[in-house]
This record gives structure tokens, sequence and C-alpha cells, in this order.
């Protein structure tokens, strides 16, 4: 990647982060990048574009930062401990990233560009959930809404470790991704 399209991508980053997509004109962008307008749109042909952009990239960096080191040849419990914990760790240590990735995905027009694609971590979870299945080990439920309830109850504890609600130390983590295997398990 080009020096100019990361200070780019930063800088969306950031001023999404503080004033929500909608408020962040391109001339802020380019302002806070460094940049001049045309080197933006020689980047990106629309704040569309280049908020997809952003999005694709934290994407794809959460799926490498949580699937490091998995092993997809370990029993099925650990494996979906191990994702689980992956996403609360990839949300304390990159907490814009992690809000951000969780409100782009409801923005529609990046709902509707991401169809189809389907993230390494997500290929990760429903494989395992797949292989879960077929060993009988968890509760009659679609495989969709199984994944919906252990990312949600993922995020919420994240975002409350966030507001300082809760502290995530590694006991706490683990009790939680416990219970979310309780929660789904036979």
């Amino acid at each position: 990647m080009s020096s100019k399209r990361d200070q780019i991508i930063l800088a969306t980053r950031d001023l999404v982060f503080e004033q929500g997509l909608q408020d962040v004109a391109m001339s802020q962008i380019a302002q806070r990048a460094q940049v001049g307008m045309g080197t933006i749109y020689n980047y990106f042909p629309s704040k569309e574009d280049l908020v997809f952009c952003l999005f694709s990239e934290i994407k794809a960096a959460m799926s490498l930062h949580v699937l490091d080191g998995y092993d997809a040849t370990q029993p099925v419990v650990d494996r979906v401990l191990y994702l689980l914990g992956g996403m609360v760790r990839y949300g304390i240590g990159h907490p814009r990233e992690f809000l951000l990735m969780n409100q782009l995905a409801l923005v529609p027009f990046i709902h509707e560009r991401a169809k189809g694609d389907v993230p390494a971590l997500v290929s990760a979870f429903k494989q395992v959930l797949i292989d879960a299945t077929q060993q009988h080990l968890l509760k009659a439920m679609a495989p969709g809404v199984i994944l919906a309830l252990l990312s949600g109850a993922m995020n919420a504890l994240v975002e409350a470790h966030m507001r300082q609600q809760i502290h995530l130390d590694q006991a706490t983590i683990e009790q939680a991704m416990s219970a979310c295997w309780d929660a789904i398990k036979r």
C-alpha cells in the first residue's frame, strides 16, 4: 500500500469514528490525511468506495488477528473458544476498528457490497459449526442463529469493556466464552 493511501484510510477511520459516517466530508478527510482532494479521488472514486475499502481492510485485519495460530484439527469446543477469544482480544486491542466494523456492517451500501464476500473468520466459524453439528454437539438451531448469538455476546462484552462497565481480564473472558459454549451445546 502506498503511504498516501494509508494516510487516507487512517484519516477516514478516525473521522468516521469521531463524527459518524454521514458527518464526514471528503474535504475533511483530505485535510486530516494531509493530501489534496485529487489524491483521494486517484485512489477512491467515491466516498462509498473509500468507506467500503476501510471496512474491508478492518474485516481482513480482524480475520488475520483472530485466526493467527488457529488449528482446524483441534476439537470443536477448543476451536469455538479460540475463535471467540480471538474476537475479544481483537476488540480490546483495536477498539476503534472493532466498533467501526460493527457499525459499518449495518450501513446499507456496505451490507449490499459485502454480500457474497465471506471473510476467513466467518468461514472458520461456519466450518466449526458444521463440524459440531455433524458430531451432534449443538442444540437444534440454524448455524446463522448460533453465529449471531456468539458474535453478539462477544461484541457486547467488548463494548461493555470499552465503556468501562466491566473489566475483561483473562479469567472473565474464559468464563464468558464458556457460558457461550454452554448456551449452544446440547
